[in-house]
């Protein structure tokens, strides 16, 4: 065990160095009401005619999209809609979506929904213009080359797919999300209109919301992490504590509260795809995997527990979140205890239950063997290790319901 930690340290800082080397774009952003206006004026800029929109049943009825579709029929556009994107995309429906976007001859996606219609429209740009399978981007620098001109129009504020290298497909069969890591699948375009946010439910406000601020909490405790993503993700800490409970009581018209939470998820995307994240992630895919809990609601219950894991090691930077949300106390210790209750009380407000109530015992170890492989192999640059699989199998145990 001893030898096995100090070759996956020796990995770690290897990629340290890597990663911060790797050319990763970011995406021009919009950032405007009426911002269909601008998406079209952009695509007859680039002469582009035959959009792929991309989204779910759910978005494609509402107002925001109905308008946008409209206005790209009346300016002359020929598009075809893609509207079966389940959550946590499904591969089979992925593999529906490549066929039919490839007999359209797009030459251009528009991803509108959260992060899942995204991260479907990820995968289905690279493989249906660079005629790959699924399965076989699934992994890490698969592609290395872009797909067609991508736009991506985010209609919840948590996930930060339209600033991400990462897309995430479900194989049902198998019970797992495949990953799929590269620079390549960056939007060219993130939309950063709250039009298209204003009618979310206030269930899904909550736990994308609360998938935003594990991403900035997460990467601001990488290892990896810079002077700029530190600062970047206490002002997107700040601005979820401070605007998250306001989307989630009244979402439909506190338009502020939907643009502060919109710039937060974005910019937590942006540094965590440059400092990775870490166990709160890790053990949420394998629950999502297996029981289909939705990343957003898995993270949420996740965060405070590793967070109360992570205290021994890293007291003064929990500290440093507490002051950023206006938390005050005698010590880093009580301050960093301080942000930690602060989580929960936020997830409280947020009608996010403390526990689970889905983990089978007999699953506890694949867990455990899932999440570790993904922190050490990714690799997660975290602050804390558990000692053994065994270790890691218990705490995943205090998670389940019945035994709080």
């Amino acid at each position: 065990m001893v030898m096995t930690r100090i070759l996956y340290n020796l990995y770690k800082a290897v990629m340290k160095p890597v990663s911060r080397l790797m050319p990763i774009s970011t995406p021009q952003v919009i950032s405007a009401p009426n911002s269909s206006r601008q998406i079209i004026s952009l695509l007859q800029e680039k002469k582009l005619s035959r959009p792929a929109l991309i989204t779910d049943s759910f978005v494609a009825t509402t107002p925001a999209f109905q308008q946008l579709h409209a206005e790209l029929i009346a300016a002359g556009f020929n598009t075809i809609i893609f509207d079966q994107i389940e959550p946590d995309p499904n591969i089979e429906r992925i593999k529906k979506g490549i066929a039919i976007t490839k007999a359209h001859g797009f030459d251009v996606v528009i991803a509108v929904g959260g992060g899942s219609s995204i991260d479907g429209a990820k995968i289905i740009n690279a493989c249906a213009t660079l005629h790959k399978r699924p399965e076989a981007i699934a992994g890490t620098l698969k592609l290395r080359r872009r797909g067609n001109f991508f736009i991506a129009i985010p209609t919840t504020a948590g996930t930060g797919s339209e600033t991400t290298l990462v897309a995430v497909m479900t194989n049902p069969a198998k019970k797992a999300k495949l990953p799929v890591v590269d620079p390549s699948l960056v939007p060219n375009v993130a939309v950063l209109d709250e039009a298209y946010m204003m009618d979310l439910p206030p269930q899904i406000t909550a736990t994308t919301g609360m998938d935003a601020l594990t991403h900035a909490v997460e990467s601001y405790l990488s290892e990896y992490s810079t002077a700029k993503t530190d600062s970047m993700n206490l002002e997107s800490i700040r601005r979820i504590f401070t605007y998250l409970p306001r989307a989630f009581e009244d979402g439909t018209h506190d338009v502020e509260a939907r643009q502060q939470m919109s710039r937060a998820s974005f910019d937590a995307g942006w540094t965590f795809t440059r400092t990775s994240v870490g166990w709160v992630h890790a053990i949420a895919h394998k629950i999502g995997g297996l029981y289909g809990v939705p990343h957003g609601l898995a993270n949420a219950i996740i965060l405070p527990y590793v967070l109360e894991f992570y205290l021994e090691t890293s007291a003064p930077r929990l500290a440093k979140m507490a002051a950023a949300v206006g938390l005050d106390a005698a010590s880093e210790t009580k301050a960093a205890q301080a942000f930690i209750h602060a989580v929960k009380d936020l997830a409280r407000q947020l009608e996010i239950p403390s526990h689970f109530d889905c983990i089978k015992t007999e699953d506890l170890a694949a867990i455990a063997k899932a999440a570790t492989r993904e922190v050490n192999l990714t690799p997660h640059p975290v602050p804390r290790y558990f000692a053994t699989e065994r270790e890691l199998v218990s705490f995943i145990n205090t998670l389940q319901e019945n035994t709080a």
